[in-house]
């Protein structure tokens, strides 16, 4: 088997906080589809990777399914370091679906949740949580979602879209008090989003 781990660790989410994107990941929904769950199946998965040069680089692993677990099988060397063989047992799980049948489920290995999805940027499969992953499109609609809030104020006050221009002249039908607040609402928006895309503090945020 190709060497796992060595290449891309984390997401580059652009915004302090790593995203899922581009890392490798083994879908269940995808495994089920291809009736690669039964008991007693076994097999490879794999991933290929372009690098700088163009060049691509494929990592595999292998899996063997029993009843109620899979078993990856695989090597992997982070950081550097020395190179070592890795075995993970990834329970599973299911529940009943609505019009019958069950939806299969990973037993994510770090916190025993339910997921459809496991990431391994650091050898180990793992949920995004678990790695403390955001999918980029949640950074992104955040960092919209405040732009956008900050504009739409900043018409309110006849101020240009230019969020890093400072608001310094109050419309003439508007009290001080109320300037004042809203200005300090615009100001307050702009720096949130600056913030999330400084460090990816998107769970703390929420929006007045």
């Amino acid at each position: 088997m190709g060497g796992f781990g060595s290449g891309r660790q984390f997401g580059a989410g652009g915004y302090g906080r790593p995203t899922t994107e581009g890392l490798r990941n083994i879908d269940i929904r995808k495994l089920n589809k291809k009736g690669a769950l039964a008991p007693g199946k076994q097999g490879e998965l794999s991933w290929v990777t372009t690098l700088d040069d163009g060049s691509e680089k494929v990592a595999t692993i292998g899996f063997k399914v029993s009843h109620g677990n899979i078993r990856l099988f695989f090597s992997r060397s982070v950081d550097g370091e020395d190179w070592e063989n890795v075995e993970q047992n990834i329970y599973l799980d299911r529940t009943p679906c609505n019009y019958g049948g069950f939806q299969k489920w990973f037993r994510c290995p770090g916190c025993g949740k339910r997921v459809a999805i496991l990431y391994g940027p650091r050898g180990h499969f793992l949920c995004r949580h678990c790695y403390n992953l955001v999918y980029a499109s949640q950074l992104e609609n955040r960092i919209d979602r405040l732009m956008r809030k900050a504009r739409k104020i900043r018409k309110r006050l006849g101020a240009s879209d230019e969020l890093d221009e400072p608001i310094l002249e109050k419309p003439k039908y508007m009290h001080q008090k109320t300037f004042d607040r809203l200005r300090a609402k615009a100001d307050e928006a702009y720096n949130q989003a600056w913030g999330v895309m400084a460090c990816g503090c998107m769970d703390t945020w929420q929006e007045s």
